[in-house]
């Protein structure tokens, strides 16, 4: 599902120059729940914005399904990005001024669907994480744990076949972090592929798969035991 040949990001130039990314090769299957650990400033995070086409390479190629992402004009990777990749930050990202069920069903609206159909799936996404009774609700009216389920239901919006998540559980307590992960976890027994970023060891071991950056390269790919 994605690829990555030689891809290296470099910010400024010279002296003053961070070599983000070194050149990194890795491909990941389609289904698969991928971590990504390593020190601050390893590249994990360069790693997930190029991936999701936030950011672009310096040098190498990124594909995704088979497409080079960065080889598309800007409107053709924005429309990849909106209806391929489903982000999940640590800091939730939630319109204030939406309620949950807004918030969710905002992505389809921006695509020019409407009507009952996208408040229906939004509805059962909701339903989903376990959230229908606070559909109505905004973001201030949510705990730290809600509003992480509600930017779960608003990345799966689309039907994305790839989930991209930055320290999701980074701000939450360990018992709420688990039943966001389960949710990630289950995300991937309909073919979607979780590409998640983490800090948190414990919860690395629960991938399919670990890469561990380091100074910018590809340190280690290790296959979990839980995969085997």
């Amino acid at each position: 599902m994605i690829v990555l040949q030689n891809v290296s990001r470099t910010y400024g130039q010279g002296s003053a120059a961070v070599h983000a990314l070194r050149e990194v090769s890795v491909s990941i299957e389609a289904g698969s729940f991928v971590t990504v650990v390593g020190a601050s400033g390893s590249g994990k995070s360069t790693l997930l914005n190029l991936i999701g086409a936030l950011d672009h390479p310096t040098s190498g190629h990124i594909l995704l399904a088979g497409r080079d992402i960065y080889g598309l004009d800007d409107d053709a990777r924005t429309r990849l990005r909106r209806d391929t990749i489903g982000f999940v930050f640590q800091f939730f990202n939630l319109l204030p001024t939406l309620t949950a069920l807004e918030n969710v069903a905002l992505s389809a609206r921006l695509s020019g669907q409407g009507g009952r159909e996208v408040t229906r799936r939004a509805t059962a996404l909701l339903e989903r994480v376990g959230l229908a009774a606070r559909a109505h609700h905004k973001p201030e009216q949510l705990s730290g744990g809600e509003m992480q389920r509600v930017a779960i239901a608003r990345a799966l919006m689309m039907d994305p076949p790839v989930l991209l998540a930055d320290e999701p559980t980074g701000n939450l307590d360990s018992d709420t972090g688990k039943s966001i992960l389960a949710l990630l976890r289950g995300a991937t027994s309909e073919r979607r592929t979780v590409v998640l970023v983490t800090h948190d060891p414990q919860l690395a071991a629960q991938g399919d798969r670990t890469l561990t950056m380091a100074d910018g390269r590809l340190a280690r790919d290790e296959r979990s035991k839980l995969a085997s």
